[in-house]
């Protein structure tokens, strides 16, 4: 695998590049990973999450390298928590002119990259089994559990899944996770409504944005600068993922 790729320029303010890969074992991947990702990879007990940790990793470099014109492997991504500290917050490069976050789900890592702004980004499957009556009394906001109850029964299960991704790509964004509630995060519309959340939730409106996603998927996207467009784009042509 080479360890550089071709360039692209950064998305426009209110554009989005959204990069899919698979979350699957390549060659050269596990030695793009620093030295702390490394030794975790012998820690990991469940062979999937195990594959899927190191394909994350490296295609977030993979991505990346193309908008900062470094090495794959000279990529340094930084994930200190803003909020306590510790090593789980949201990923970023230090002095970069871009933002990114990534999820993944089933067989798919799926990569998003602003030019301006800060963004967050979650993708669920669609056929994931969830017992989303007791899920919705648990996190979702006042007028979201009215509308959820008030929704057909054989369609509840897609409204939560609308709502959780949202709420899962708004707290990304944020980088404050589980420290978040999401009973106070309102998600109904084109814009997130918080109320009572941490010390560091962003003063600038979150907007919120739907994205169709094959292969049994949908998505959710949350910036600070409102994504008009977005822009599909494969580190190769397996890893082809059009949108809907």
């Amino acid at each position: 695998m080479p360890d550089t790729e071709e360039s692209v320029p950064l998305p426009a303010a209110g554009h989005c590049d959204l990069w899919a890969a698979r979350a699957a074992e390549e060659p050269g991947y596990a030695a793009l990973l620093d030295p702390g990702e490394q030794e975790r990879i012998a820690r990991f007990k469940v062979d999937r999450a195990r594959v899927t940790f190191v394909a994350s990793r490296a295609v977030q470099r993979l991505v990346l390298c193309r908008y900062l014109g470094l090495p794959a492997g000279d990529i340094v991504i930084a994930r200190d928590c803003r909020h306590c500290g510790g090593d789980h917050g949201r990923p970023y490069v230090a002095g970069a002119a871009l933002d990114f976050s990534v999820s993944h789900a089933g067989e798919w890592i799926v990569l998003a990259v602003v030019g301006a702004g800060k963004t967050g980004i979650d993708i669920e499957a669609a056929t994931q089994n969830r017992a989303t009556d007791d899920l919705a009394g648990q996190v979702l906001a006042p007028a979201e559990h009215e509308q959820y109850l008030a929704t057909p029964e054989a369609g509840r299960p897609a409204a939560f899944l609308r709502w959780w991704t949202r709420k899962e790509a708004v707290v990304k964004l944020t980088g404050h996770g589980l420290a978040a509630s999401l009973r106070r995060l309102d998600v109904t519309g084109d814009v997130a409504v918080a109320s009572g959340q941490p010390d560091g939730w962003p003063a600038e409106a979150i907007h919120l944005r739907d994205f169709g996603a094959p292969a049994g998927l949908v998505g959710a996207l949350a910036a600070t600068v409102q994504v008009t467009g977005f822009s599909w784009c494969q580190l190769s042509p397996g890893n082809a993922w059009p949108a809907t």
